[in-house]
């Protein structure tokens, strides 16, 4: 009978142990477009996180809308209520991709002025606050054939950055390695703007490494879920070489552990 006694509160012992050693999960609030919500980025990311033993799993929702600002998501403040809702650790800021500027169809893309996004991503930025969250501005890519503009985009995220303490997750960065590196690895769709898996899947990694402070160890390379965020059936999002998902983890790493406002724990 003490025998027993013994193992089972050894037993129980081990168990508190494991649990106290799990950490807690990172909570993410997505703000958006289709930018995020191609390929289900957030998916990605918290299945990547899923894959890493020992680290702590991301959860998130979203607010996502299709080519949409800033500014349009904090008049329709369904934005506002999430934040508002609290219990989350980061909010994710996505503007449109030339900050706010939509091009008529046909034209070359250009970078708005980013008045407006500072605009409204400092009262993002301040109901963030409120709410005990830190701010993260998603860095997003210059669109096919205007590599040039990705310098402009860089500028304003940092300007903002620096201005409000926001961190930054610089996959325009990741973007601009890979193209010069891997040229092969298609991450632009063919309408010359939005993500292919392997844009997404590299996003992912780079959000993944920003938002843990860890490198991801042999990540899959083939990842199921819903279509979109909140879709019920499931689709391949992610299905790529190992070669290439092992070459875009490595950019990843480097462009993050190289990014001096990456939101590390």
């Amino acid at each position: 009978m003490l025998r027993r006694a013994v193992l089972a509160i050894l037993a129980l012992g081990f168990q508190l142990s494991a649990q106290s050693e799990t950490p807690k999960p990172i909570r993410v609030l997505f703000i958006g477009n289709s930018y995020t919500y191609y390929n289900n980025l957030p998916r990605l990311v918290e299945v990547i996180s899923e894959s890493q033993g020992g680290g702590p799993r991301i959860v998130s929702e979203s607010s996502l809308s299709g080519g949409k600002t800033l500014k349009w998501h904090w008049e329709k403040a369904e934005a506002i209520e999430l934040i508002r809702k609290g219990g989350w650790d980061y909010v994710v800021l996505q503007e449109y991709s030339t900050l706010g500027k939509v091009p008529a169809p046909g034209a070359e893309p250009e970078i708005n002025d980013p008045a407006m996004y500072f605009e409204y991503a400092e009262k993002f930025h301040e109901e963030i606050a409120k709410a005990g969250a830190k701010t993260v501005l998603y860095a997003t890519w210059a669109r096919y054939g205007f590599p040039e503009q990705q310098r402009r985009l860089d500028v304003a995220f940092t300007r903002f950055a620096l201005k409000s303490g926001a961190s930054i997750v610089p996959a325009g960065l990741a973007w601009t390695v890979t193209r010069i590196e891997f040229p092969a690895i298609a991450l632009h769709s063919p309408d010359r703007s939005h993500p292919t898996m392997a844009g997404s899947y590299l996003n992912a990694l780079v959000f993944y490494q920003s938002l843990t402070g860890r490198k991801a160890a042999n990540p899959p390379s083939v990842i199921a879920g819903p279509k979109q965020p909140g879709d019920a059936a499931e689709v391949t999002l992610v299905n790529l070489a190992w070669s290439d998902a092992n070459a875009l983890n490595q950019i990843a790493q480097r462009v993050v552990a190289q990014e001096p406002l990456r939101p590390v724990q």
